[in-house]
């Protein structure tokens, strides 16, 4: 029996559709060893989603004859974690989503970004939501941002909203930063409870929220008293959120009818603020930050 397997992890494909070709059509490597079905190009070379390093495609096939890796000597607390994302994975509707490889589980609090840097992507994602929807205010709040010594942590993405003329498409997206403001707000304690990703937070609860940050305020104060909940909770949020990603890429790709309950803006903008929170592949900058799958 063919065995297929990162040679340098041991990481084992779950079927879905994590290779990109240079072409930009995704799908699943080894249905087509290394073919990509769209243009034709053949890669020599795959990279592994989980320890982040390619290999020859050809090592990634051995006849199953070797023993089983042994267990992470932390098995226990992965299967935990495991056990936590996939139930809440399945009350969204993603019943068939599986943890295969449990070091996918692991993780580093001391990759996290600080509280404070978490604090000023608060602020300027506040900016960036408000502005998208009341334009007419983008002069008055980029003067406070450059007065509170933000502005030089705006992206470049994100100063042309408050240079330039964007079409309303572009301002719809950026409004649903708030979403983002919200689960960071939630990461550094600001909330206690994230809603539930079919559910935006409510008006009140955003407006009660909102009144806890330092708007059209010095802001040192509250950049230097924040701090993290317990990070493994945020790792979990990201993981499941993450999964959600591959979820609804698999359907929308492959023409499938998305079945789960998730609002998929509110899951994409937690993807990726978390996935900044972590520096995922070492990514520290807000617009090199990656979602891909």
């Amino acid at each position: 029996m063919i065995k297929i397997a990162c040679p340098k992890c041991q990481w084992q494909p779950d079927g879905f559709p994590r290779w990109r070709c240079s072409c930009g059509h995704s799908w699943n490597t080894f249905e087509t060893k290394a073919k990509c079905p769209k243009c034709g190009t053949q890669w020599q070379d795959t990279h592994c989603p989980s320890c982040e390093q390619s290999s020859a495609h050809e090592t990634w096939y051995t006849t199953y004859v070797e023993e089983e890796q042994p267990l992470p000597s932390n098995h226990i607390e992965l299967s935990r974690r495991k056990d936590r994302v996939e139930s809440k994975l399945v009350a969204y509707g993603l019943k068939d989503s599986k943890i295969t490889f449990l070091p996918y589980l692991d993780f580093s609090p001391e990759e996290f970004q600080t509280p404070y840097e978490v604090g000023c992507r608060i602020l300027i994602l506040w900016a960036v939501s408000f502005v998208a929807t009341n334009i007419g205010e983008k002069e008055e709040v980029a003067a406070w941002l450059k007065e509170y010594d933000l502005w030089d942590k705006v992206s470049e993405r994100e100063r042309k909203l408050f240079t330039e003329q964007l079409p309303e498409r572009d301002l719809m997206d950026l409004s649903w930063r708030i979403e983002a403001v919200v689960v960071l707000c939630w990461v550094v304690n600001l909330l206690e409870e994230l809603p539930d990703l079919n559910d935006e937070i409510s008006d009140y609860a955003l407006d009660d929220l909102m009144a806890k940050l330092p708007i059209n305020e010095n802001p040192v104060v509250f950049l230097n008293t924040l701090g993290y909940r317990d990070q493994e909770e945020i790792f979990i949020e990201n993981i499941i959120n993450e999964m959600i990603t591959w979820y609804l890429r698999d359907r929308m790709i492959f023409k499938k009818e998305n079945e789960s309950n998730v609002n998929p803006m509110i899951s994409y903008e937690r993807h990726f603020a978390l996935n900044w929170v972590r520096q995922f592949s070492g990514i520290s900058e807000w617009d090199e930050t990656d979602t891909s799958t």
